[in-house]
């Protein structure tokens, strides 16, 4: 008998399957004092404004297929995550970058959207094998003979619709599913983004896997700089800023410049990084 077969803990389901897939783990800093002073409608005008910025990119590129290629969002309290699933297959090498290329577009929109607000984030992005979907408990199942508990107070307020699964009337048990999403690179992401001591979202130059990042960083999108001494790329918010109107960097980095000078702001040091690397972006 083979130990995975002496175990208890041997898998009811399929084995899980393994995404290539690119991620950036991004957070909010100052996230707690702006839940104690009860500030949430900063945080729902980041979010609108980020997802203004997108319904432009689709209204713009409509015909890219983006139910495909468009980064998904998994946010929860002060952190975002961003992820972008790849492509191993030997032909489809080329549309790892198409799909990058879309993912440091959305990148740049979150930090430039924080920068124009004067909302610090940091973050970083990683591309390797993820585990995502969702585990089932079993199989829809027939229900006992048992009357089911009604409780008459609920049906003061819910309808038996409400109340009751899909499947109910036909006498079926539904089955429960758990969704997931977890990975190596996930996890070094998350252990090292409260190392970070600076704004913005940055990329270890030894993930450009495939070199799919040198479409992004030709068009601009993503620049070569150093962090705190160590080789970097950079999600380039100077740009994006620059080609829209309504956004100013040089208003960004006065912010910064005054910030970074600020002995009561806890973020102190980050802004001042930000304008140390800026210079060369």
């Amino acid at each position: 008998m083979s130990p995975s077969e002496k175990s208890p803990f041997v898998p009811v389901s399929e084995d899980l399957q393994s995404y290539y897939e690119v991620s950036s783990c991004i957070e909010i800093l100052g996230f707690p004092e702006l839940m104690t002073a009860n500030d949430v409608s900063t945080i729902q005008v980041f979010y609108e404004r980020i997802g203004q910025e997108i319904y432009a990119i689709r209204k713009k590129n409509y015909s890219w297929g983006f139910r495909v290629i468009e980064p998904q969002f998994i946010n929860f309290a002060e952190r975002l995550v961003l992820v972008s699933k790849l492509y191993e297959e030997e032909d489809l090498k080329d549309l790892n970058s198409i799909i990058f290329k879309l993912f440091a577009e959305f990148n740049n929109i979150i930090v430039s959207t924080a920068m124009h607000m004067h909302l610090p984030i940091r973050g970083k992005i990683r591309i390797g094998k993820t585990y995502r979907g969702e585990v089932r408990s079993k199989k829809p199942a027939v229900m006992t003979g048992k009357d089911p508990l009604i409780l008459s107070d609920l049906l003061k307020v819910f309808t038996i619709g409400e109340i009751f699964p899909s499947g109910f009337s036909e006498g079926l048990i539904p089955a429960v599913d758990i969704p997931f999403h977890f990975g190596e690179s996930i996890y070094k992401s998350f252990a090292e983004i409260t190392q970070l001591e600076s704004i913005g979202i940055f990329m270890p130059p030894d993930q450009n896997v495939d070199n799919i990042a040198d479409v992004s960083i030709l068009s601009g999108m993503m620049s070569e700089t150093k962090i705190n001494g160590k080789p970097s790329l950079v999600c380039n918010w100077k740009k994006w800023m620059s080609e829209h109107s309504e956004c100013y960097p040089d208003n960004v980095l006065a912010f910064a410049e005054n910030e970074s000078s600020n002995k009561d702001n806890p973020q102190a040091a980050k802004w001042r990084s930000l304008v140390e690397y800026s210079s060369s972006l």
